[in-house]
């Protein structure tokens, strides 16, 4: 069987049993078992495909039609234009989060221009990608994760060696900001994307959610703001003064976490939205920073 052949017989097996998208699923799938891009695909059309290969792509195949999300049948996924491996048990990052670590990305930016050197907080990193991102596209920025999960520390770990960025990166272990409690550690910025759904909407979510991905990564409590609150309750004591805190969360909460920073002395700058236009996360400040203006144009990136 040619790749050709395989391709269409794996595109009828998925659309058959409607998985959504079965053409480009098909791709990704067969350039995985290739190890090629899915756009390069058609230069191996022609190609013979051995009995093994075929018995492999059927497993990824099999996988995927119990349910199985495609991001961990495939083992990596692309975030800020990077490749990020992924496994079960940590979270999958979303392009929604990517809209406002553009922002935080503009805004390092800004600041490395000014400081030598500028010191980063991922929390709750799962796979790292936020804070990778960051540390990738701004050269002067030392990053520090935390996960209370080992499995996702690990794979953060992996992901900066992936990346060639173990030298500037540290994860740990620990629950929020617990593990810098006896550090005199004083951050520009802290990366957030909390848990934050309602236990009541758990059972609404998409049963590959539910039945693949963590639930202590997304669920934040009765009203969702549990870690939240922890988050903006704790977050002045490891900034430094104009120090930026930047945190995801639904929609609907956005005016709590307004409110819950302002009762912590966090001043509250910006909502962000993300690429369907729906508000994402917001940006609060320990003081307010001269260094960098913001612009009042929602159009526009929030920092010029």
């Amino acid at each position: 069987m040619t790749v050709r052949e395989l391709f269409r017989k794996t595109v009828r097996t998925l659309r058959e049993r409607d998985i959504p998208s079965p053409t480009r699923e098909a791709r990704l799938l067969l350039g995985k078992l290739l190890a090629t891009s899915p756009a390069r695909l058609y230069l191996f059309w022609d190609q013979r495909v051995t009995e093994e290969d075929e018995r492999m792509l059927q497993a990824l195949v099999a996988e995927r039609l119990l349910g199985v999300p495609l991001q961990y049948v495939l083992g990596e996924w692309e975030f800020f234009s990077l490749p990020f491996r992924l496994r079960r048990g940590v979270f999958i990052p979303r392009v929604d989060t990517e809209a406002w670590v553009e922002e935080a990305v503009i805004l390092l930016h800004l600041l490395s221009g000014k400081r030598k050197q500028l010191v980063g907080c991922d929390l709750c990193c799962g796979s790292g990608v936020i804070g990778l991102s960051c540390a990738f596209f701004v050269p002067g920025l030392v990053l520090y994760g935390v996960d209370i999960s080992e499995d996702a520390v690990a794979l953060a770990l992996e992901n900066a060696r992936l990346l060639g960025l173990e030298e500037r990166v540290t994860f740990l272990v620990g629950d929020l900001f617990s593990p810098f409690a006896s550090w005199s550690l004083a951050f520009d910025v802290i990366l957030s994307n909390p848990p934050y759904v309602p236990v009541a909407l758990w059972e609404k979510l998409e049963e590959g959610i539910r039945l693949y991905e963590p639930r202590e990564a997304l669920c934040g409590g009765e009203d969702g703001l549990e870690v939240i609150r922890r988050i903006l309750r704790e977050a002045p004591r490891f900034l430094r003064e104009g120090g930026f805190l930047f945190i995801e969360h639904d929609p609907s909460q956005k005016e709590a976490v307004a409110e819950l920073g302002e009762r912590s002395g966090l001043t509250y700058v910006r909502a962000l939205r993300d690429y369907t236009g729906n508000i994402r996360a917001s940006v609060l400040q320990l003081g307010r920073e001269k260094e960098c203006e913001f612009s009042s144009d929602a159009t526009t990136p929030a920092f010029i």
